[in-house]
């Protein structure tokens, strides 16, 4: 069993600068975000009752935030489940490795952006639920 991942501390709410001409929002590399970026993508025309996620990974961080629209992200960690709704361009959260998240309830046209601290490697995905709580769930 792997060590235990807590889900205290996951939201971030980003620095904005906002005057006549509408809002900027910033985040900067292990200020905001607690670790350095190596992939962002973006999660776009999700259609009405679609999920997302349904994964945890092995030793990559994530941190997601609503550009536009809203969600809800699910997120458990072996022991305890959390959800956090996203649908503030300012406000993110964390996926620590060793979490299984979930995205859902989109609404139209909603865009998320991710920012990943790995480069994709499907080794790194643990995609199967029951094997996820062989390896992090709490007997």
């Amino acid at each position: 069993m792997s060590d235990f991942v807590a889900l205290d501390d996951l939201e971030v709410k980003f620095r904005s600068h906002t005057d006549s001409r509408g809002v900027l929002t910033f985040a900067e590399e292990m200020r905001d975000i607690p670790f350095e970026l190596k992939r962002m993508f973006w999660i776009t025309e999700v259609p009405a009752g679609a999920k997302r996620g349904g994964h945890a990974h092995t030793t990559c961080k994530e941190l997601l935030c609503c550009v536009s629209g809203s969600f809800k992200l699910v997120v458990f960690n072996g022991r305890e489940k959390r959800e956090f709704f996203l649908n503030k361009s300012d406000y993110g959260v964390i996926i620590p490795e060793g979490v299984w998240c979930s995205l859902e309830d989109f609404s139209e046209n909603t865009v998320v952006l991710v920012g990943a601290s790995e480069e994709y490697s499907d080794e790194g995905y643990i995609r199967d639920f029951d094997e996820y709580q062989e390896r992090y769930c709490q007997m």
